[in-house]
């Protein structure tokens, strides 16, 4: 107990230097930063915003479009696709024809393979023996 004074003063001389030398640091991160403010304390209480800021007006601003104002794609007509050249309509028979053995390739199962009969050599021995040795019984 009579040890227990001196030990607590210590105690309390060295978290009030931690606490003066972090209240220093703040200061110099103050002066280095100007332009940021000081932080809020977390007790404070924000204030309440008025629920009246947040009513909607009961006449709208603009008046709101009674459908849609997307403009219609145009559509392609068979005039234009006449005058494309031979090439190019070449590619894109070539294109749908390759699509089209994509799809059904993806389609279709895949190939079995037939598995001729083949003379299995299995030696009932070795087998024993190895599997003895892969399961070996372990003293603990």
């Amino acid at each position: 107990m009579e040890n227990f004074l001196p030990v607590l003063l210590i105690v309390a001389g060295v978290i009030y230097k931690i606490y003066t030398e972090y209240q220093k640091e703040q200061e110099k991160a103050r002066k280095r930063r100007p332009n940021i403010p000081p932080a809020v304390p977390a007790n404070t209480v924000p204030p309440i915003p008025n629920p009246q800021q947040y009513k909607k007006p009961a006449v709208p601003a603009f008046p709101t479009p009674a459908r849609s104002v997307t403009p219609p794609k145009p559509a392609i007509k068979k005039v234009e696709m006449q005058q494309r050249p031979l090439e190019v309509t070449k590619v894109q028979e070539q294109k749908k024809v390759r699509r089209e053995k994509q799809r059904i390739e993806a389609i279709e199962a895949p190939k079995l393979e037939i598995l001729t009969e083949q003379h299995i050599d299995f030696d009932l021995r070795k087998a024993v023996m190895q599997s003895a040795i892969l399961e070996r019984p372990y003293r603990d």
